[in-house]
Formats: structure tokens, C-alpha cells, sequence
């Protein structure tokens, strides 16, 4: 595997920008689990740790197109080192001013992910600037996978390091990484851009809306489009009320400390995730329908979720927590198992011309379809405890499993005929 990229390895403009996102990446995993653990360390609320959600939601809602349309326009590097040192700045000042006022950390949540807006699409666009056109599957696979290990890593250390140094001294080392970040993509060569700002600007903000409506009425009228699309939603929105709930869970299914969360919970869901691509990837291969896939993995979810909430709080010790991390690497799994069929079945279907348009503002619909249900179960898990928000999941993906049993079939070969009458 290690061979596949050292061609792109030995780029020295890629390694900078590389390493620029591994620190970055790492420094948000670390900063979103420490502030949800501080959240409810203080408040014991879910709907205060769901408001940390919409805080870092509504920059991409807000500023999203805006931030999206700039990239084009100011140089790269630049672009880069200052929205990095910026983010570092304001960690760095949230380090020494947070025992002042709690509610300071939504802001910082909030400003964090407002300069998120800029670096993200400056950083994928310039990889095609720094790297040869024959590299760039290379390039974009490790990026992804430094995504994925970063996530695992960073909430798998930050209760670690919250515990042993402390929630201001973990701030400044989130701090430094940012500021490494800043110094890795000085070194990289201007990437300046030709457009003008005005007319550029202009432009990119009509051009990403009406690109939102192209996609919306496309997808509204191709049920094979809006079926996949819908569950590709779904399980987004259903990945994020999980992650909202993860102190709760930490605390009254395993019952093990916040801190531990992350390591014991979060880590195996990324392990199972990672087992569960590489596995579903070769059920695929060898010919297995992404319909059986889809299926099978959403009875595995609700299962899954029944098992956890109500078996694992009964085993006592070590063995409570075995098992809950093994019940969770099924979860990650099986999570995976709905994402790459769906995924995959929605590219197949979708039309080359009309992919940018279903893909491209993908996030920005589930960011914008995920706030409601985020603070809505925050309130079902205040209000019946964190059992009964886990059976109303088990029952949507077992809903979902039972519509597909029942219906799928049917639906699919109606939409092939339907297209090939049109054809």
C-alpha cells in the first residue's frame, strides 16, 4: 500500500500541503471532542452539546457559497496560511480567556468553522496546481485516508489528553498544530489565480445556487436518483445525532468516564468503518448486489443499536466494554455497508452532466437537513433517556430494511424499464 504513494511522496509542494491537512484535521477531531466533553462535563445537556453542532452547521449554511466562490479568486497560499493561522489564533485566545464565560466555546465553534469555509475548498483546489494530472487519483486517496485516520486519532487522544493535561494546555497543543499547518503551506508557491473578484465573485454565488436548484429538480424528478440520495441523507443525519449523543452513551450504556468515550467509542466505530469498506468493496467486486448489501447492513444497524442499549448495560467490567466496542465495530461496519452501495448506485445512475450537480452541493444539503434532528433528538434524549432515541433509529433502519424487502425490487425494475421506454 505504501508503494501506491511514494511517486507523490517524493512532491515536496504535495508534502507540504499534506501535512498542512494532517494537523488541521487532527486539530479539529481534537478540538470538537474536547469541547463536547467540556459541554457536558458542565451541563450534563445534550441540547447544549446539539447547539455545539449547529454552531460549527451554520458557517457552511451562511458562508458556505460565498467562501466556496472566494477560492477562485485570492491566491492559494495565501488563502491557506491565513485562514491556519487565524484558526490557531483563535484557539490560542479560547485557551487563555475560556474560564471567563462557558458559553465563549459555541463562538469559537462558530469562527473555527467560519474560516473552515475558506481553507477546505483552497486546499482541494490547489492540489491540482501542485500535482501531475496522472498522480491526482493518488493524491486525492491519501488525503482521504489521512481524513479517515485523523478522525480516529483525534477523538481516540483527546480524552486522553484532556485527562492527563488538562483542557487548557490540550487548547494549546490544537493551537500549535494549527500553527505547523501555517508554517507547512508557506513553503508552497503562490497558486495564484486569474479571475477578478468582482465579476468572479458574482458569478461563482449565482452559479452555486442555481446549480442547488438544477440539482434539486433533477433529483425530484428521478425517483433512481431520490431513493439513493435520500438514504445517503438519512445516514448522514442519523452518523451526526449519534455523534451529538456519544457523552450519554459513554456515560449510561458503558459507563465509563467522558473521556473514554472517544477511545472506546468513536475509535471502534472508525476501526469498523475502515474493516467495513475494505469488505463491502469486495462483496461488490465479486458481483454481490448493492441492493443484498444495503439490505443486509440495515437489519445489522438496527440489531446492533438493540443490542447496545439494552444488552451491554447488564454485563459488568471489562466485558461490558468488550462487548459495546464490538457492537459498535458492527455499527461502523454496517454504516459503511448502507454509504458505498447507495453511493455508488447514485453515480451509476446519475448522468456525467448532472453529477456536479448532485454531488457538489451534496454537504451543503445535509448540513442544512441535519440541524432540526440534531437538536430534536438532543431534546427526545433529555426529556425518555438515550435508550429510547436508539430504538426510534433501530426502527427507521429497520423501516428501511422492510420498504426495500418489500418494495425495491419492484421500484428497480420499474425505473429500468421507465428509462429504457425513454431511451
Amino acid at each position: 500500500m505504501v508503494d501506491i504513494f511514494k511517486p507523490i511522496l517524493k512532491n515536496s509542494k504535495f508534502v507540504h500541503l499534506w501535512v498542512s491537512q494532517l494537523f488541521s484535521q487532527l486539530a479539529i477531531n481534537i478540538m470538537n471532542f474536547l469541547l463536547l466533553v467540556r459541554i457536558f462535563t458542565i451541563t450534563g445537556s445534550t441540547i447544549a452539546a446539539s447547539l455545539l453542532w449547529v454552531s460549527y452547521a451554520l458557517p457552511a449554511i451562511l458562508i458556505g457559497p460565498i467562501a466556496a466562490a472566494s477560492v477562485d479568486m485570492v491566491a492559494r497560499r495565501k488563502m491557506l496560511m491565513i485562514t491556519n493561522f487565524l484558526q490557531s489564533l483563535v484557539i490560542l485566545l479560547y485557551a487563555l480567556a475560556h474560564t471567563e464565560r462557558f458559553f465563549l466555546l459555541f463562538g469559537v465553534a462558530f469562527a473555527y468553522s467560519f474560516l473552515n469555509q475558506f481553507y477546505v475548498p483552497a486546499e482541494q483546489a490547489s492540489l491540482p496546481g501542485i500535482v501531475p494530472k496522472r498522480l491526482l487519483p493518488q493524491a486525492n486517496s491519501l488525503f482521504f485516508l489521512t481524513q479517515q485516520s485523523a478522525l480516529i486519532a483525534g477523538f481516540g487522544v483527546a480524552g486522553v489528553l484532556n485527562k492527563f493535561l488538562g483542557f487548557e494546555y490540550s487548547l494549546y497543543l490544537v493551537s500549535l498544530f494549527l500553527l505547523l499547518a501555517f508554517i507547512s503551506v508557506s513553503f508552497l508557491p503562490e497558486l495564484a489565480t486569474r479571475e477578478r473578484l468582482p465579476e468572479s465573485f458574482e458569478k461563482g454565488i449565482i452559479k452555486f445556487f442555481s446549480r442547488i436548484v438544477e440539482g434539486y429538480k433533477f433529483i425530484k424528478e428521478n425517483k433512481n436518483i431520490l431513493a439513493p440520495f435520500l438514504l445517503l441523507m438519512a445516514m448522514q443525519i442519523a452518523a451526526a445525532v449519534v455523534v451529538v449523543n456519544v457523552p450519554v452513551l459513554a456515560v449510561n450504556i458503558f459507563k465509563i468516564s467522558i473521556n473514554s468515550g472517544g477511545l472506546l467509542i468513536v475509535v471502534p466505530a472508525g476501526l469498523g468503518a475502515i474493516i467495513g469498506s475494505t469488505l463491502v468493496s469486495k462483496l461488490l467486486k465479486g458481483g454481490l448486489r448493492k441492493k443484498r448489501v444495503i439490505e443486509t447492513s440495515l437489519f445489522l444497524i438496527s440489531l446492533a443499536i438493540l443490542f447496545l442499549v439494552f444488552i451491554t448495560p447488564e454485563v459488568s467490567g471489562w466485558v461490558r466494554i468488550f462487548i459495546g466496542a464490538l457492537i459498535v465495530m458492527v455499527m461502523g461496519a454496517s454504516f459503511v455497508g448502507v454509504m458505498i452501495p447507495s453511493q455508488t448506485f447514485l453515480q451509476e445512475a446519475t448522468p456525467g452532466g448532472m453529477r456536479g450537480r448532485v454531488f457538489g452541493n451534496y454537504w451543503f444539503l445535509v448540513t442544512l437537513a441535519t440541524i432540526f434532528p440534531v437538536i430534536f433528538s438532543a431534546t427526545l434524549t433529555e426529556l425518555f433517556g438515550i435508550q429510547f432515541l436508539f430504538v426510534i433509529l433501530a426502527g427507521l433502519a429497520l423501516s428501511g430494511f422492510i420498504v426495500s424487502k418489500k418494495y425495491g425490487q419492484k421500484f428497480i425494475e420499474s425505473e429500468f424499464s421507465l428509462n429504457h421506454e425513454e431511451e
